[in-house]
């Protein structure tokens, strides 16, 4: 017996730059921040963006941040922004105040690069909110970008909602898995045989790259906010710091097809860290090591 999946229809208001994005953005970020903190997960959802067309200008904005020669190509995470209509859409079902969602981890496929000029189909997946300690759940979405029944780029996000109330978390299926467990531990010691390179984070860089990706949340660029959160200044974005360090791979001839991530701690605005690097791992550290 086959069960009917309800897909929705997911808008992106064309680009990061459109008035009806950032009327969508900013509308739906106070609501987030204002609502009560609620859990209620019912059903998996799944969300279709049928109509989503890349840019030459968004590829402009990304290679300007990332300072990308222009004939190199890069797989950013340019669909960013129709993710970001998705994303708040589920999280208002679901009931979360966004000053309780930590984004932990991305794993992404690369198969090919996408091309400016070009439309993808972008397909979002949110399969099941799990229990992983007595007040935190987590959700993990998976996006997958396709041309013409082709795949491009599949993405694997782990997202820790906190401060769950108890009644809510009860109704959560328990992670059995141990996924979740230790995630942001990194092991010590250097890694073998690698280069490294110094690389400032500019006070800049959370604003431009809310301009590219349309993740304009302004914990990352207004000190107050970021108080407000829990941090002690701005911080870039978390994907901010994974497509920065991918182009830096990509610029030093490694083409990674699968491409991981984990956001151990938050990396400030005006800060210098460093990154080591050799053929099959990364690490990103700041001036004192962490």
């Amino acid at each position: 017996m086959n069960k009917k999946i309800n897909i929705v229809p997911v808008e992106n208001y064309g680009h990061p730059g459109t008035f009806s994005y950032k009327w969508f953005y900013y509308k739906s970020a106070i609501e987030a921040v204002l609502r009560p903190h609620r859990l209620i997960f019912k059903q998996p959802r799944y969300g279709r963006d049928s109509n989503f067309f890349y840019h030459e200008s968004t590829r402009n904005r990304w290679n300007r941040l990332c300072r990308v020669p222009e004939k190199t190509e890069v797989p950013f995470t340019v669909y960013g922004y129709s993710g970001a209509v998705g994303m708040m859409r589920v999280l208002k079902d679901l009931g979360v105040n966004f000053r309780h969602l930590l984004h932990l981890k991305s794993e992404i496929k690369i198969t090919e690069v996408m091309k400016p000029g070009t439309s993808y189909t972008i397909d979002y997946i949110f399969e099941d909110v799990l229990k992983i300690k007595a007040d935190k759940a987590a959700i993990i979405g998976t996006t997958r970008v396709t041309k013409d029944g082709d795949l491009y780029m599949e993405s694997r996000d782990h997202f820790v909602i906190k401060e769950v109330p108890a009644d809510d978390l009860e109704r959560l299926r328990e992670d059995t898995s141990g996924q979740f467990r230790g995630i942001t531990r990194v092991p010590p010691g250097e890694l073998k045989n690698s280069k490294s390179e110094e690389l400032y984070i500019a006070e800049n860089f959370a604003r431009d790259y809310g301009n590219a990706s349309g993740d304009r949340n302004i914990v990352h660029t207004t000190p107050l906010t970021a108080k407000i959160f829990g941090f002690r200044k701005p911080f870039i974005q978390g994907l901010c710091t994974g497509n920065m360090i991918m182009s830096r791979l990509i610029m030093a001839g490694i083409n990674p097809g699968y491409f991981s991530i984990v956001f151990c701690r938050p990396v400030y605005l005006k800060s210098r860290t460093i990154l080591s690097y050799n053929a099959d791992q990364y690490r990103l550290e700041d001036e004192e090591g962490r």
